[in-house]
């Protein structure tokens, strides 16, 4: 099991839960509370160090059962070390963009010099055959989620499961995990199409045959349970993060950085066409390690909003996007405006952080005013006579909680605040830099481009991927009192 799973990732999801079989004394009195109820972001009391193992807690939900215990113990770099090589196939490496990002500014390189290494070293260390980025998975991902909600919009319902509301995207295994185990009334709400790194792992073994042994570098350690789903099995073989690649490089006398003058270093050279070389047949480099525009956790809210703007454009409706924040930095509102009317014509946001997720439960648990009383009052509102109807009326307060579609996050300001992200062991302040720091590297320079673009390679993969399993099957999880030797809670994945 992986030795980097510490206390540092308390805040990759949620603390202890009350059943922890490690439990803290708690103050119960809560004064972050405002006059709606809602947890306040932001005004955190300073906590006590804890101590913890993996035996007693994982970032994700709660206690952590001896089921995800021994997963774990199944993804971690000595399990693919020792592996890959036994395996008897050809080694194939995935990777997040947040992963790269994060690596590259560890080492002080460009995202362009530490793909380079990157490939120089996992070829030369690993024999390594190709490395692949997840960009078309999750622009499959993307397509697919927004068919879903737009159907489950059209019928007023889910299409899966007759439940009003929002629906709520499944990317973060965090959330998922969240839902299953401990708010199962939330599983009907969930889209359930298949992550950008399920879906890579299905292009990968469809595309190059054989014996095929996966890695994927990610950005938490909930992904490593996501692999093992049941309804994932197969997909990818290991999952490491970005604090784990770089340990085993350590351990394996590789130094990724500036200075690589040690004998046991590859020569390292800037020469691009090593990217072409180790670009899996059929997908080019800046195919797969592009990223989309919207947030740095995927862009599945903006995404949604753009789509339906291209469509109603093609109708001839006149239309903008209009993005308002909410009442803290993780919350965050797309709306997709009629010009003319004023009136919201798709709707979409960014919610991030467990005490947004506790508020947006609440909100759709309570008995709430109809959402359709709501936006009848926004557009009157912006219909009044001294508005403009040549231009986009000032956007109403956000209302993130009552979005089409939510782009749900575990971690506060997403996957690029991942619990497997380097040089995150800082102050409260310093980590907020830092983000703010990647935030800007991620959209200035990793390649941008819209979605598309290599629509040719995409419009291939996506029919591949729903010809075979891209959906997830998503249940409640039954809680059990893990005793010695109780290992069968696995049949629950």
């Amino acid at each position: 099991m992986s030795a980097l799973l510490s206390a540092e990732d308390l805040n990759d999801f949620i603390s202890p839960s009350m059943a922890c079989i490690k439990p803290t004394e708690v103050n119960k009195e809560n004064d972050n509370v405002d006059a709606n109820g809602d947890l306040q972001v932001g005004k955190e009391s300073e906590l006590e160090k804890v101590s913890i193992t993996l035996q007693d807690c994982l970032a994700c939900v709660g206690c952590i059962t001896s089921s995800e215990e021994i997963l774990l113990s199944r993804q971690s770099y000595s399990v693919f070390l020792e592996n890959y090589k036994n395996d008897g196939g050809q080694l194939v490496i995935s990777i997040s963009p947040q992963s790269r990002l994060s690596m590259a500014n560890h080492f002080g390189l460009s995202v362009m010099e530490f793909d380079i290494r990157m490939c120089q070293v996992v070829r030369e260390k690993f024999a390594c055959k190709y490395v692949v980025g997840t960009q078309i998975g999750r622009e499959i991902s993307i397509r697919e989620t927004n068919r879903e909600v737009r159907e489950a919009v059209r019928a007023g319902t889910s299409s899966s499961s007759q439940v009003s509301g929002p629906r709520l995207c499944s990317v973060c295994p965090g959330f998922v995990l969240y839902c299953e185990k401990s708010k199962p009334e939330l599983v009907p709400y969930l889209v359930d199409i298949k992550s950008p790194q399920q879906l890579t792992g299905q292009i990968i073994k469809n595309t190059v045959g054989g014996k095929v042994y996966h890695l994927s570098v990610m950005p938490c350690f909930d992904k490593k349970l996501e692999a093992s789903r049941q309804d994932s099995e197969g997909e990818v073989d290991c999952v490491i993060t970005p604090k784990e690649f770089v340990k085993m490089l350590e351990e394996l006398d590789c130094d990724m950085g500036s200075n690589p003058a040690t004998p046991a270093t590859p020569t390292f050279g800037l020469d691009r066409a090593i990217l072409d070389e180790m670009s899996m047949p059929g997908y080019p480099w800046d195919a797969t390690m592009s990223v989309n525009a919207g947030s740095s956790s995927g862009g599945f809210a903006y995404q949604y909003v753009l789509e339906s703007q291209a469509r109603h454009q093609a109708m001839g409706t006149r239309c903008a996007v209009l993005s308002t924040a909410g009442k803290n930095h993780d919350l965050l509102e797309h709306r997709l405006v009629d010009l003319g009317s004023g009136a919201t014509l798709a709707s979409s946001s960014e919610v991030y952080g467990f005490r947004n997720i506790q508020n947006m439960v609440r909100r759709l648990t309570q008995a709430a005013r109809p959402r359709t009383l709501r936006l009848r009052a926004r557009q009157r509102a912006k219909q009044s006579p001294d508005s403009d109807p040549a231009l986009p009326a000032p956007p109403a307060a956000a209302d993130p909680y009552g979005a089409e579609f939510i782009e749900v996050m575990a971690c506060p300001k997403g996957c690029i605040n991942g619990g497997g992200l380097l040089d995150s062991n800082n102050t409260k302040k310093m980590n907020a830099q830092l983000i703010e720091h990647l935030n800007q590297r991620y959209h200035e320079e990793l390649l941008q481009r819209p979605l598309p673009q290599h629509a040719g390679v995409v419009d291939a993969a996506t029919a591949a991927a729903v010809a075979a399993s891209h959906r997830y099957t998503f249940h409640p999880i039954e809680k059990h009192d893990d005793g010695p030797g109780e290992l069968l809670a696995m049949a629950n994945w």
